[in-house]
This record gives structure tokens, C-alpha cells and sequence, in this order.
């Protein structure tokens, strides 16, 4: 198949199936002799469906890379598999931390402004407050 079909079937752009290429993530597929078009088998569709459902679990396009350079070792890649998936939970854990955190800010903002909405806006003071 040619890279748009391939695109379609995964639901990306043809740029990003370009960008996994030159990343490493996919193989550079063999070229048409008469026309160049780049044509595409179905492994590098499974390929791709393996990207993406690993991207839709939060890993990065490196962590993918490296999984996908332990694929051929399943049995002596597992501990390692299982570390980095450890050290995705402990960053998606701080992440969360986090935008609870953001959340409870923005909450005080808005109380703030809803208890106070005179000539001057609460959340601007706020603002004003740290900026200086």
C-alpha cells in the first residue's frame, strides 16, 4: 500500500509515518522501481498499530524505540519492559500530583473572584502579586 492508505488505516498523517521512518520506529519501506512511491506491507501496518497503541498508553517515541528493539527478546526484555513502565507510572503519578495541584489553584481563583467582584479583579491582583 502507498503511504497515504497506510495513513488512513492508522489514522495519521503521511508526515508522521515520514517522521517514524527518519526517527527509526519504522523501517524505511521499499521504493516502486517505476515511480518511487514508497509502498508499505503489513507489517509496517502492525507496526504502526503498535506505535500508536503504546502512545495511547503515554509512552514517549523513545521508550517505543526501545521496546521496539526488545521485541526480538521478549523473554530477557520483560524486567526491563517492566522498569520502564515503572518509570512512566512514577512520572504520570508526579503529573497528576501536579494538575491536582493546578486544579486547587485555580478553584481559590475562582472563589476568589466570585466572593470579590468589584472594580478590581481578584485573580488579576493575584496575578499582579507574584509577577513582581
Amino acid at each position: 500500500m502507498k503511504i497515504g492508505e497506510l495513513a488512513k488505516a492508522v489514522s495519521v498523517n503521511p508526515q508522521t509515518i515520514r517522521y517514524y521512518e527518519r526517527e527509526g520506529v519504522l523501517p524505511e519501506p521499499r521504493r516502486r522501481y517505476d515511480s518511487s512511491y514508497r509502498e508499505y506491507d503489513e507489517d509496517a501496518l502492525e507496526r504502526l498499530r503498535f506505535i500508536k497503541h503504546a502512545q495511547s498508553c503515554g509512552l514517549k517515541l523513545a521508550d517505543i524505540k526501545i521496546l521496539l528493539e526488545w521485541e526480538n527478546l521478549p523473554d530477557e526484555a520483560c524486567p526491563d519492559v517492566r522498569e520502564l513502565l515503572k518509570e512512566r507510572i512514577g512520572e504520570l503519578d508526579a503529573k497528576i500530583r501536579e494538575m491536582r495541584s493546578f486544579s486547587k489553584s485555580l478553584k481559590r481563583l475562582l472563589s476568589a473572584c466570585e466572593e470579590s467582584c468589584d472594580a478590581r479583579c481578584a485573580v488579576l491582583e493575584e496575578f499582579g502579586k507574584r509577577s513582581t
